[in-house]
């Protein structure tokens, strides 16, 4: 997961670079960024669906390869809009493998009451990694060197990969399930529906906040480049904090939806206050809470399908590869279009944000009331 989302994220570090080597306008930029997310959307559901038929390690290994190639071609090509495109839409379907199967892998190895710190674990790696890629962007002032560490990190995670143990030894599978009967089962189930739009807001929000940060600080709020590409990483790195604290907090709540709607509202406001605000110390708390709350509400919402009993570790891969095209197909939508909608203006994109994050907590409220059921 880390080495995944390192060589795609780490886009959004070297914003200032694509722009410069490619002449990218605001709009490609975000098309740029989003394509992995489209790649994901399409694929999650197939990737989903034939790990539950044949088991996770081919589906995701084969993923893997894929994206490995994308990061290679990505270093050798031309430095164009065009060449980027194919080669990042190649570097999603890493992420489609992965995203759709990690929660069957959970399923089998825990009991239930370890999903959630587990799926928060899981969201850390993917955190670190985005975090890691995007603070990296300013040590590089051409983009061949990170291209090049890019095609190390896909590589290495493809080798970790082949020595994964999918299940503990002597633990018995889960019986290989047809593949359309078991997309038709979790499709009929309504808080798939409805988590998955709450986190189509969600991870669509994000990755537009994440994906613009850096010219935002520096066009919009007269921030140094070095400055603005470490604030921008605080954002996924609170992410990975709000994962692994998801279950803890919503227990404290006491109930599912005030969970859930408290973490929509803080991110929401705290993004608004990020655009009004001038840049100081305080940006960057703003730039943490949002970070935190959205990725605890992503941590609850991906962990529905192994707490729901009527899913479990049998339609695991399918409800989780539904989830994913959901998260996915709003991280490749929205981040292209908010700036058409805002006209390119980089203010405007933020405030859309706030709008989006709301939206996350809106749509989440129907999901079953997990804790109290408990």
């Amino acid at each position: 997961a880390f080495g995944a989302n390192f060589i795609h994220f780490q886009l959004a570090g070297l914003a200032p670079q694509v722009f410069t080597a490619t002449g990218a306008s605001p709009q490609e930029f975000g098309l740029l960024m989003g394509l992995p997310l489209l790649a994901c959307a399409i694929f999650s559901i197939p990737a989903g669906t034939l790990g539950d038929r044949f088991g996770v390690k081919p589906v995701v290994s084969a993923a893997f390869i894929v994206g490995l190639i994308g990061a290679i071609g990505r270093y050798l090509s031309e430095p164009t809009v065009g060449n980027y495109l194919l080669w990042m839409f190649f570097i999603g379907c890493a992420l489609a493998g992965l995203n759709s199967n990690f929660i069957k892998i959970l399923g089998v190895w825990l009991p239930p009451q370890r999903i959630g710190l587990a799926v928060g674990f899981y969201l850390a790696g993917i955190g670190l990694g985005q975090t890691a890629g995007m603070a990296m962007g300013a040590s590089f002032e051409t983009l061949g060197p990170p291209f090049a560490l890019s095609i190390f990190m896909s590589g290495l995670s493809l080798v970790i990969l082949i020595f994964l143990k999918t299940s503990p030894a002597g633990a018995s599978r889960p019986e290989s399930q047809p593949v359309l009967r078991n997309l038709m089962y979790v499709a009929s189930k309504p808080a798939v529906w409805f988590g998955g739009i709450s986190i189509f807001f969600m991870l669509g929000s994000y990755v537009a906040l994440n994906g613009f940060l850096v010219n935002f600080l520096i066009e919009v709020k007269q921030v140094e480049a070095a400055s603005a590409s470490i604030s921008s990483s605080v954002v996924a790195f609170s992410l990975m904090l709000g994962s692994l604290f998801a279950s803890t907090l919503a227990r404290l709540t006491g109930r599912s939806r005030v969970f859930l709607v408290l973490c929509g509202i803080i991110s929401a406001a705290s993004v608004y206050m990020v655009c009004t605000l001038p840049f100081s110390q305080a940006t960057i708390v703003f730039l943490c809470l949002s970070g935190f709350f959205s990725g605890a509400l992503l941590s609850y919402i991906f962990a529905l399908p192994m707490l729901l009993s009527y899913i479990g570790p049998a339609y695991a891969g399918s409800a989780g590869g539904f989830l994913s095209t959901f998260q996915t197909g709003g991280g490749f939508v929205l981040p292209f279009l908010f700036p058409v909608m805002a006209n390119g203006r980089l203010l405007d994109i933020f405030y859309l944000v706030v709008v989006g994050f709301a939206l996350m907590a809106l749509a989440a409220l129907p999901v079953p009331e997990l804790i109290k059921r408990k």
